[in-house]
């Protein structure tokens, strides 16, 4: 029982070491960057997309 509970114990501090990236933030590449208005003016603003129903929604209530 102690060596299972060793285990699963180590398993998890593996898994929550796992789970991030260590380091700065990485600026967006040059493609996925926003646009810069040069004159000042505000961008535009993207249409909203039509809500899609998901098979989880049904949880979220």
């Amino acid at each position: 029982m102690r060596l299972r509970t060793l285990i699963l114990t180590t398993l998890l501090a593996l898994t929550l070491a796992g789970c991030g990236v260590k380091g700065p933030l990485e600026p967006p590449s040059a493609r996925n960057a926003p646009e810069q208005a040069g004159d000042g003016a505000e961008a535009p603003v993207a249409a909203p997309q039509e809500d899609r129903p998901f098979i989880l929604d049904g949880l979220l209530l």
